[in-house]
């Protein structure tokens, strides 16, 4: 308990400050807060997805370069494609890879690296939908207006609750299995419950949008400085210069579907949700690829440096 209050003491004053200072800010100022955090950070912890490759692969060629740009450009319209023509399952893929994505950027470091791949899967996917579930609860009004305008599905709370207790009876059942993360489960409990003071207290956006960066994308961006830059000086302003372009060809993408639809007719939040699936869907793709790799080493990457969590 006391390691996990020193190794997260960032991330819980954040959070408990931010729980705190819901109750003086109105909707429109949670949402701005939000944006801003998720526009900047949010966006550009996926931003080094083609660094993260070179890197890992050892290939630094113009042609794997743009080749590498080209798929990763062609994942992006994929994933576009999936919400304009088929939005249930385009937002049912999403929710599906998130929880999955979440749940090994918090707990990979937490499990033994001989625990087989299958066991792995059910703790990350059982704590990731614990974190759904509890946010979707206790925000169920505006999550299934956000879902319906998305998809045309209803879903109702007690369907919301179910996904909470499941994934979270699925998360401390695996994770009973391992040694490590059982002298964490306790910890990990507690900090569901702290999660839900913060997500009860703010909007929607907010309450995904601290989430999001506070305890997925800067712990990412860590793992991934200390991959990409193990040594030298000005670590972070070669990142932020690396992901430099990514970040402005989305932020210029939102723009353009900002101006491209009738948002009178269109709200804005579930139209954002969408954008953010649509760009950070590659992001997801790319690290369990990375990953995947990294579990079934080939003689050409065995020398290769072992990749970040995500």
């Amino acid at each position: 308990m006391i390691s996990g209050l020193k190794k997260y003491q960032f991330h819980i004053i954040f959070t408990f400050m931010f729980t705190l200072l819901c109750g003086w800010l109105n909707f429109w100022h949670q949402a701005i807060i939000a944006f801003l955090m998720i526009l900047s950070v949010g966006i550009i912890h996926g931003a080094n997805d083609l660094q993260l490759i070179q890197k890992k692969t050892q290939k630094k060629s113009p042609l794997f370069f743009f080749t590498t740009l080209f798929v990763y450009i062609g994942v992006v319209l994929v994933g576009i494609a999936l919400f304009y023509l088929l939005p249930s399952f385009g937002l049912l893929f999403f929710v599906g890879f998130s929880t999955f994505h979440f749940g090994e950027q918090h707990l990979e470091s937490k499990l033994e690296v001989e625990l087989s791949s299958f066991l792995k899967a059910f703790v990350y996917i059982g704590y990731g939908s614990a974190v759904f579930g509890l946010l979707f609860t206790l925000q169920w009004e505006e999550v299934h207006q956000v879902i319906y305008l998305i998809s045309s599905q209803f879903i109702s709370k007690q369907f919301t609750e179910a996904f909470f207790f499941i994934g979270l009876g699925l998360f401390i059942f695996s994770g009973l299995f391992s040694p490590n993360l059982r002298g964490w489960l306790f910890f990990e409990i507690v900090l569901l419950v702290f999660l839900g003071f913060l997500f009860s207290r703010a909007s929607l956006i907010l309450g995904f949008g601290l989430y999001f960066v506070v305890w997925h994308s800067i712990p990412s961006m860590q793992d991934q400085l200390a991959f990409l830059y193990p040594t030298g000086t000005k670590r972070e302003w070669k990142y932020l210069k690396s992901s430099a372009p990514y970040w402005i060809l989305s932020l210029l993408g939102l723009a353009g579907v900002y101006f491209f639809f009738d948002l009178r007719s269109i709200a804005f939040l579930p139209l954002f949700f969408s954008f953010l699936a649509a760009i950070t869907f590659p992001h997801t793709v790319v690290m369990g690829w990375l990953k995947l790799s990294e579990e079934k080493p080939s003689s050409s990457s065995s020398n290769a440096s072992s990749i970040p969590s995500k």
